[in-house]
């Protein structure tokens, strides 16, 4: 008995039933959501944390180096010097004051209008009237000082001379300080009846050699 053979209708029903199953198919995958991009932040980007797929990653950018800058060469002119440094001591110690063992001093007796030029040793009490002056130190302005300047450190003790057959009355000091020859009103004897200031200081003349 001899076989039959599908006739020609049905492999067309057939061959059409593939072809519709196949688009069927293709439109399926089509219709699939996309996978969602995942942002890299920093909780993801700690270790262990999932990694985007080299898929998902975007690619990256090609920028292009900037140009070097041209800078211009510094001139000895532009460069200051450094200065100096706070520890630097300048060169030579100060010169010290001369000191001298004769103050010149000149008293005024402003009732009488008497006034009195004399010399008084350093150590030594000299009076002038009912005043006293002794002189403690006397020395001039160093050489590197502004102003050349006699200065003097002396007392002046007001004590009126004793009466015969009475007792001296005991001093009483009128000053006590430094005197300026340059600035006599800088420290001034403040006394009712008398006033006096410095002149200068000068060495002791030297002792004169008796003739034999």
């Amino acid at each position: 008995m001899a076989s039959r053979l599908p006739s020609k209708s049905i492999l067309r029903a057939v061959a059409g039933l593939v072809a519709a199953t196949a688009l069927a198919a293709a439109g399926w995958v089509s219709a699939q959501p996309a996978p969602p991009i995942q942002v890299v932040t920093p909780e993801t980007a700690k270790p262990g944390a999932p990694k985007p797929s080299p898929a998902e990653q975007a690619p990256p950018i090609n920028v292009p180096a900037p140009a070097p800058i041209a800078v211009p060469p510094i001139s000895e002119k532009e460069v200051a010097a450094a200065p100096p440094t706070p520890d630097a001591k300048p060169s030579g110690a100060p010169v010290r004051r001369a000191r001298y063992d004769v103050a010149v001093i000149e008293a005024l007796d402003k009732v009488t209008a008497e006034s009195l030029r004399f010399e008084a040793a350093v150590g030594r009490p000299i009076r002038f009237k009912s005043l006293v002056f002794t002189v403690k130190a006397c020395e001039r302005s160093a050489p590197d000082e502004a102003v050349d300047d006699s200065i003097a450190y002396l007392t002046v003790d007001s004590q009126p001379r004793a009466a015969p057959g009475r007792p001296a009355l005991a001093p009483r000091q009128a000053f006590k300080g430094w005197m300026y020859a340059s600035s006599p009103g800088l420290h001034p004897l403040e006394h009712p009846v008398y006033d006096a200031w410095l002149i200068t200081c000068r060495a002791a003349a030297p002792p004169i050699a008796s003739a034999r």
